[in-house]
């Protein structure tokens, strides 16, 4: 129950499908356990920062599972000492902090791509058209949130100017509702997103770390686009993370 609670409550993760694995609630549940559910608060920002870069950095998605998940529980059984756990994640990733370049050619599948909508949501980013905040908890099929191809992939396809990997790119996505993906459709960003900025403001786009310039808008200045964009996604991701560890 608590690794559940802190999933949801302390770290925004409303769903599973945010994690990128499972056995995040292992670990969780174990620190529980040793801890008795009493953590200070510096306990609490260790575990929360631990738990998003891995999470973000796909921990328990590469090599052997189990394995990584018990070097994960001999830290907490064994000394409870939760900083402790991010000394496996450097070994394992070098880095804790994401870089523009990291989100080149990574699409929905990357645990990078959890992150990004965690921190736009945290960043008060809201559907395009209804106005309603992001959140996996909506009520009704018409307001599921939905990851959206800002720059439509069907028109991307047909210049011939780009590979499958940089249009289906984290960069290139935008949450929204079901229904405002179906009435955008594949219309060309140069249309709908002037449209969009003519009635909901500028912030609209900010909120999505979408660039407001009209340039970046056209197919043939994608590549720009997704340099702005990661750019902007990754100081966003990274600020989220450290907002919320208190660092």
């Amino acid at each position: 129950r608590f690794a559940i609670n802190f999933l949801r409550t302390n770290a925004g993760i409303e769903d599973e499908s945010l994690l990128s694995s499972p056995m995040f609630i292992h670990a969780l549940a174990a620190v529980s356990r040793v801890k008795d559910n009493k953590l200070t608060a510096g306990e609490q920002n260790k575990l929360l920062h631990w738990l998003l870069v891995a999470n973000a950095r796909g921990r328990y998605s590469r090599g052997s599972t189990e394995t990584l998940l018990n070097e994960d529980l001999n830290i907490i059984f064994r000394s409870g000492d939760i900083g402790a756990l991010m000394e496996p994640v450097k070994r394992q990733f070098g880095r804790l902090h994401v870089e523009p370049g990291d989100l080149a050619g990574r699409g929905v599948n990357s645990p990078l791509f959890s992150l990004a909508y965690l921190s736009l949501k945290a960043a008060g980013a809201k559907d395009w058209y209804s106005g309603l905040g992001l959140s996996l908890t909506h009520q009704g099929k018409l307001h599921f949130i939905q990851w959206h191809h800002i720059l439509p992939k069907s028109l991307l396809k047909a210049s011939n100017l780009f590979e499958t990997g940089e249009i289906n790119e984290i960069a290139n996505m935008a949450f929204i509702t079901g229904q405002t993906n179906r009435r955008i459709s594949n219309k060309e960003a140069t249309g709908y997103l002037a449209d969009i900025v003519s009635k909901q403001g500028a912030s609209t786009l900010e909120s999505q770390c979408v660039p407001t310039d009209p340039a970046l808008w056209s197919i043939d200045r994608y590549k720009d686009f997704l340099e702005f964009r990661r750019k902007a996604l990754a100081d966003r991701m990274n600020a989220f993370i450290n907002e919320k560890a208190g660092i």
